[in-house]
């Protein structure tokens, strides 16, 4: 619910001063000269932030709220001759003023191992586990205002031949899966597979351009709700074929570019499916040592699954259903980034986002299958202040605006500020 400092190093605790030359005469028998420099490389500490949000539950009109988020942290970072393995967690106790059904306790964890080869191979094996409130302003139709956590699991492997060379072979598979703890939406789990082989190949100094194959694929087990009751299934592929290509313009300047044809099937509704062109761009421009901007303009497909809970506008009656549905999204970003002092750091940032959903969703009296727009608009300003080598602190002011069509329209605003503190001890 808070912000955490991610750019922290760790360095040597003082109470482990004691095991010092044991572990020194550990890595020089293990050859381990990297380990030897930095025997002791675990942090931990604590974070205290308040948020308010003018619209806790992203409905029209809804209430606002304040909440307190009270946490622990720790980790390690270590180089051992050519590898790295590192750990991260940490755990938040999230309290609201009013809306206390929302109390809830967050937590994150984030383990890797960085591996290369005297050769040409290299790569990274990692595991995650996240639990937080689930996002309300998710929701394809109106959210309900229930207190629902979300779980996300994921773990994969990622494999890189070539080194130096102008020629590289790129190869990586990821698992993913989500689940909720309110009944209502217990049925919006899905499992995420999905694997992509590619190469790049540098032209010259400042470009570099590559293809990858990727295949994905979602299954929900309860991805439709009939309106007798009954539930389907579906699983949706995903194929697509990318073209990339990464030029330094400048010592200042770089672009990423992506092209893809992307085809994607499903196993239920085939009104779903989406066959096209994708893409994206994105760039980065450092005119100075202190300032830099990045923006990206992005095209996507892919599947947005949520269940919902809403009124039909037409009977004024509760209709709960599951919303899966096959959507195009286009993405507009742009932020900047100051570096005030040596310890201050100003941010901003834009985002448009326009999506094209066919909604699939039968329940109720809605009937089936149906094209909609749904666009949000949002605006971020922050800054951090690192106060000591301990200590940091951080505040963010945030507004977010959404429009959804349809035949069941709504549109919300809200705005959220927050600050927060952390101490950490390295």
């Amino acid at each position: 619910m808070t912000a955490k400092n991610s750019t922290a190093r760790p360095v040597r605790a003082r109470n482990r001063a004691s095991i010092r030359p044991m572990i020194a005469a550990l890595a020089t028998a293990t050859g381990c000269s990297a380990w030897a420099a930095d025997p002791n490389p675990y942090y931990f500490g604590g974070s205290q932030g308040v948020t308010h949000d003018s619209n806790v539950f992203r409905t029209p009109g809804g209430p606002s709220d304040n909440y307190s988020s009270t946490g622990l942290l720790g980790g390690f970072d270590q180089m051992i001759s050519r590898q790295r393995v590192y750990a991260t967690a940490n755990v938040d106790l999230n309290r609201f003023q009013d809306q206390q059904q929302l109390n809830n306790t967050s937590y994150g964890v984030n383990t890797g191992w960085d591996w290369a080869t005297i050769e040409k191979l290299s790569g990274n094996v990692y595991a995650r586990l996240n639990q937080n409130l689930a996002n309300l302003n998710d929701n394809v139709l109106r959210p309900s205002t229930e207190r629902n956590l979300s779980t996300n699991k994921q773990f994969g492997a990622r494999a890189r031949w070539g080194g130096a060379a102008a020629l590289t072979l790129l190869s990586s598979y990821g698992h993913s899966s989500v689940s909720y703890s309110a009944p209502v939406y217990r049925s919006s789990a899905s499992n995420q597979n999905s694997f992509d082989v590619g190469v790049n190949y540098r032209v010259g100094a400042a470009l570099v351009v590559g293809s990858v194959l990727r295949f994905t694929r979602t299954e929900a087990d309860q991805a439709l709700i009939q309106p007798n009751g009954t539930s389907l299934s579906n699983t949706t592929t995903g194929r697509s074929i990318e073209l990339t290509a990464q030029w330094d313009a400048s010592a200042q300047t770089r672009t990423n570019t992506r092209v893809s044809w992307t085809n994607q099937t499903n196993s239920g509704v085939s009104s779903r499916d989406y066959s096209g062109l994708t893409g994206s761009f994105d760039f980065s421009y450092v005119p100075t040592a202190k300032l830099s901007f990045t923006g990206s303009l992005g095209r996507d497909a892919g599947t947005n699954s949520t269940s919902i809970t809403a009124t039909d506008i037409r009977t004024n009656t509760l209709i709960a259903g599951r919303s899966e549905n096959s959507q195009v999204a286009n993405n507009l970003a742009l932020g900047v980034n100051y570096a005030a002092t040596s310890k201050i750091n100003v941010n901003a940032g834009v985002q448009y986002r326009h999506s094209t959903i066919v909604d699939a969703l039968n329940a109720g009296t809605l009937g089936s299958s149906r094209e909609y727009g749904d666009m949000s608009r949002n605006m971020s300003l922050g800054a951090n202040y690192a106060i000591s080598r301990n200590w940091s602190m951080a505040c963010k002011l945030a507004h977010i605006e959404r429009n959804v069509g349809g035949t069941l329209p709504f549109k919300y605003g809200a705005t959220t500020a927050n600050c927060s503190t952390q101490y950490t001890l390295r």
